[in-house]
């Protein structure tokens, strides 16, 4: 947006001084803006969906230059040239899709994904072969003429985009593994997820269109494909919910199950397993054949009109009928036959994990889940204060679909450290795995190896199980944003304490939003969390809840990872 307005500025300038130099006969001109030279990938392309991460076509043009004027006293902005790459399936680019170069770069690579996402919104079919063409165009301003590359011409062939898949991704954008469904593939996706409170999510659908909120009213429930999109985010209650986006009238809902009573044959109170998405029953069983069962429950339905507000959620009674093998799910629960075949410990599984198809099964075995750890300890880190390994430093979990684990650590490191499981438990150990650094690398589940330490100092540290990495970044200034709904960052005073930061703050009551603690001016390196507990990348904070008007100590220990107002 501000090279926009540089833009617009240099324009109205080059105007006024052409204005005035006409009186002189002195006239104002500009140089640079050569025409692009367009290279590229040769030979026809056919894009594969089990190759949809692979690179399958790069394009690099020539530098257009920059622009200069022939009046020094008028100043011509860096990278003023913009570029944008046209893709179009008629030589004359009647139709076409863009995509904007970043200032500076003269190269675009594309994966099997993101060219046939473009070429979807080209109109083109998966399995049928068509021309591509391809050129940069180049403008200075809104209102100046464009000029256009040379034009890369080839044949393409695209695979079959599936509407019907609805791929949730975390606040990062990425790959969650959860999935919602649309049956008729018309932009309504449906499904149960199973998430933690406050949970950030954009929706994916299979052509490449990205789903969040709308990021103008506030409204957690008003969607929007805008690249100026926030992360959508659950109410303030961990569970099961049954979620609806309808991207057709940019709206969804969520529809908080918090129990489910399985009856008839079986009777009693069903378990959730959030990371699986499943509730289980577990009973025993004497003899083999079928038992009849119904499942119900009462539901709390958030949309557009409660908000995430838990006074206005809605209560809806819940039920699943239909077959073991294909659940319906509505307002009234009906009988459904389940086969068992297994006798004594069994489990009833009420599996809700596809979207697609939720099933009824019976399991031998007990079914409860297993319980996520809430810390990772790190022993090693301070052994140069402390002259031993101890389990006094740990992490806290922040993402439990990748097992992250996140906060502050004051470093002082004399033979580098290893991640534990649990608190006094030297045997399941993580170690740094082969080609790491002090600032990141792979881990290796009983890895010998040390992770080397950094230079002494404070580190917010993140440790993911699933993926096995590591990562560390030097703190240099801890702000706080958000209290009295002044979201400006304010910054806090360190103290003797490493990792303790406090600050002095104003309030004239609880802010609507809540507040955050924010890391090295960074809006996305950021510590939320709840009562008196810091969560790295945490929803808001609201601690400041139950405060009257008045000035208060705010104090924040990124170790520790807690927080006080007094």
């Amino acid at each position: 947006m501000k090279m926009k307005q540089f833009k617009c500025l240099l324009l109205i300038s080059i105007i006024a001084l052409i204005t005035s130099c006409e009186k002189d006969g002195d006239f104002l001109t500009t140089a640079g803006g050569e025409k692009v030279v367009l290279q590229g990938t040769e030979g026809d392309i056919v894009l594969d969906f089990e190759k949809a991460n692979d690179l399958v076509l790069t394009i690099y043009w020539s530098d257009n230059g920059e622009i200069s004027l022939s009046n020094p006293l008028v100043l011509a902005p860096k990278n003023a040239i913009s570029n944008t790459i046209q893709l179009s399936g008629d030589a004359d680019f009647s139709t076409v899709v863009e995509q904007r170069a970043e200032d500076g770069i003269f190269e675009q690579q594309f994966t099997h994904y993101e060219l046939n996402a473009l070429l979807s919104r080209l109109g083109m079919e998966g399995g049928i072969t068509y021309p591509l063409y391809i050129r940069i165009k180049s403008e200075i301003g809104n209102n100046m003429t464009p000029t256009f590359s040379n034009v890369l011409n080839m044949n393409v062939t695209p695979y079959l985009i599936d509407m019907s898949i609805g791929y949730i991704l975390d606040s990062e954008k990425s790959e969650t593994g959860k999935t919602l469904y649309s049956a008729s593939s018309d932009g309504i996706y449906e499904g149960f997820l199973g998430v933690t409170a406050w949970y950030n999510w954009f929706l994916r659908e299979g052509e490449g269109t990205v789903w969040g909120n709308d990021d103008v009213t506030g409204t957690a429930f008003v969607a929007s494909k805008e690249a100026s999109s926030w992360n959508f985010w659950f109410p303030g209650q961990a569970g099961s919910y049954y979620t609806i986006l309808n991207t057709v009238v940019k709206e969804w809902s969520a529809l908080w199950i918090p129990a489910l009573t399985v009856s008839g044959d079986l009777n009693g109170e069903m378990t959730f397993d959030r990371n699986a998405n499943r509730w289980s029953y577990s009973f025993n069983n004497s003899a083999t054949g079928s038992i009849t069962v119904s499942i119900s429950g009462t539901g709390k339905q958030y949309n557009i009109s409660t908000g995430t507000d838990d006074a206005a959620a809605i209560e809806i009674p819940v039920g699943f009928g239909g077959s073991a093998e294909g659940l319906t799910f509505g307002s009234t629960a009906t009988p459904i036959i389940v086969p068992v075949s297994g006798t004594g410990e069994v489990s009833l599984i009420l599996d809700l994990s596809n979207p697609q198809q939720w099933t009824l099964t019976v399991t031998e075995g007990s079914s409860t889940p297993v319980e996520v750890p809430p810390l990772v300890y790190l022993s090693g880190v301070d052994d140069g204060i402390t002259g031993k390994w101890t389990f006094d430093n740990y992490l806290r979990l922040f993402n439990e679909d990748a097992l992250g684990y996140g906060g502050g650590c004051n470093i002082n490191s004399l033979w580098g450290y290893k991640f534990y499981e649990e608190k006094d438990n030297w045997g399941d150990a993580y170690g740094m795995a082969e080609g790491g650094t002090a600032m990141e690398g792979s881990l290796l589940f009983g890895g010998e190896n040390n992770i080397t330490a950094p230079d002494p100092g404070l580190y917010i540290i993140e440790m993911y199980k699933r993926a096995l990495i590591y990562k560390l970044t030097a703190v240099n200034s801890v702000s706080y944003t958000g209290l009295d709904d002044d979201w400006s960052l304010h910054a806090m005073s360190g103290t003797e304490t490493p990792g303790v930061y406090v600050a002095e703050v104003t309030i004239a009551g609880p802010s609507p939003w809540g507040f955050q603690i924010i890391i090295n001016e960074n809006w996305d390196l950021k510590f939320g969390g709840s009562n008196g507990e810091l969560i790295l990348y945490g929803g808001n904070l609201t601690d400041d809840a139950s405060l009257t008007a008045g000035t208060y100590t705010l104090t924040v220990d990124i170790c520790k990872q807690t927080i006080t107002m007094q």
